[in-house]
């Protein structure tokens, strides 16, 4: 696969994910049968998620313009053969995953106790304290593009060894988008009955409700390990 082909598919994953993300999010403002099914109590209004929309769409267009310059530029990272070789997708996949998320652990983390980044970049994401699935993304741009960084130490470790699947790196977009969309969306997860550790809304419903803890987001694992998950009957 060429780099144009790889970034032009890459960039309708992302895309994709978040016409997704827009159109959950819309049935959750105006459905009052779905809202039924939302585990958070205050009410969602719809004026507040349009006056956020900008932000998110200036924030997308950005992301999709970043990732297809840089992963042109990068494309020397990645193996261009498709190959279904399982093995090899789901070990880079699950490094991808593990790296990416301790790093945003600590970025998170960093972005609550430093109290200049919290009120002047991170405040913008917590505005949203009962959020819907596309308010994943309404943060300040600074914030983003930091967490970006995460992945991309992935894929250059992993290429120290071998080069980076394809089909993992996909895999990893598609999850990693998802999972955002779903933990930001109010309703209850269902994914971690099958997956470990796994990041539910309702842990990162806490999360926004409380910002004293439950700072993961893919994997609660590191709450636990460092102590910061919060419980539902905390202050």
């Amino acid at each position: 696969m060429d780099q144009v082909k790889f970034v032009l598919y890459t960039l309708a994953i992302i895309l994709s994910c978040n016409v997704l993300g827009f159109i959950i999010s819309i049935i959750s403002i105006h459905s009052p049968f779905v809202q039924k099914f939302r585990i958070q109590k205050r009410k969602i209004k719809s004026s507040i998620f349009y006056n956020r929309l900008p932000l998110i769409l200036f924030n997308i267009i950005l992301l999709m313009l970043v990732s297809g310059v840089g992963l042109y530029y990068l494309y020397f990272l990645f193996d261009p053969v498709l190959k279904l070789d399982f093995l090899i997708i789901t070990v880079q996949l699950l490094v991808i995953l593990l790296i990416d998320d301790i790093y945003f652990y600590f970025l998170h983390f960093w972005m609550h106790t430093n109290q200049y980044i919290l009120k002047t970049i991170h405040r913008i994401h917590h505005k949203a304290i009962t959020p819907v699935a596309l308010e994943y993304i309404y943060v300040h741009p600074i914030e983003w593009l930091m967490g970006y960084i995460g992945p991309f130490i992935a894929i250059y470790l992993i290429s120290l060894f071998c080069p980076v699947s394809i089909l993992a790196f996909w895999s990893y977009q598609l999850i990693r988008n998802i999972h955002e969309l779903d933990v930001h969306s109010g309703f209850k997860s269902f994914f971690s009955k099958w997956i470990p550790f796994w990041g539910e809304s309702e842990h990162h419903d806490l999360h926004h409700e409380k910002l004293n803890g439950n700072f993961a987001t893919t994997f609660t694992l590191w709450d636990q390990i460092f102590k910061t998950k919060i419980q539902k009957n905390d202050k």
